[in-house]
């Protein structure tokens, strides 16, 4: 397996994905008191340990790497300190996906009052529809009618964002970020290049 590519293909067809930091403190976020095993990613880790997993090269028949390599300088790593990033990883990644399985119920039920709202106001506005629909050749109740029709397109088109797109797209990045969580990450200490 070679490492000098961001992506590489162990004997087995698992595709390996590698990223690099320049220093422990670009990793772990700086207000997170906890140890470093528990201790929570920088936004900016977290971003570039997703997107090393998501950007799998062409030619590729998978939908995420399975595997990560995280790189630091030697300067900063003992054994210790290896076994407590890919923890850190772990535990990180983990509490995403349960952060965003919260944040799913709650879409959910915001989803369904606004289905509930839906009705109330389409209901009545169908019956102003079909009223105005008599008369066809006036002018103000065409223009009233399809001011109606527009306005329950918008409130129909919300309860349907949030409970099928909005709750599919949370759906996906927990189960990617349990797969995160449990995939095979490894850390390798580079030597500092001049």
């Amino acid at each position: 397996m070679k490492l000098a590519g961001i992506f590489t293909k162990s004997r087995s067809e698992h595709l390996t994905a590698s990223v690099s930091f320049v220093s422990l403190s670009q990793f772990y976020d700086t207000d997170d008191p906890s140890p470093d095993a528990e201790r929570a990613l920088s936004d900016r880790a977290e971003d570039k340990i997703l997107h090393a997993y998501l950007d799998v090269p062409k030619g590729h028949h998978v939908e995420v790497c399975d595997r990560i390599a995280i790189q630091f300088p030697k300067v900063d790593m003992t054994p210790e300190q290896e076994v407590a990033i890919v923890s850190a990883v772990r535990s990180h990644f983990s509490r995403r996906a349960v952060e965003i399985r919260r944040a799913t119920k709650l879409t959910v039920r915001i989803g369904l009052r606004e289905f509930r709202l839906t009705i109330a106001v389409c209901i009545p506005s169908f019956a102003g529809i079909a009223l105005l629909t008599q008369f066809p050749r006036d002018p103000i109740p065409t223009i009233i009618e399809n001011v109606l029709v527009i306005f329950c397109w918008v409130v129909i088109w919300q309860p349907f964002q949030s409970l099928v797109f909005d709750r599919w797209t949370q759906a996906e990045q927990a189960i990617l970020y349990e797969k995160m969580a449990e995939g095979e990450i490894t850390v390798i200490a580079m030597q500092h290049q001049s």
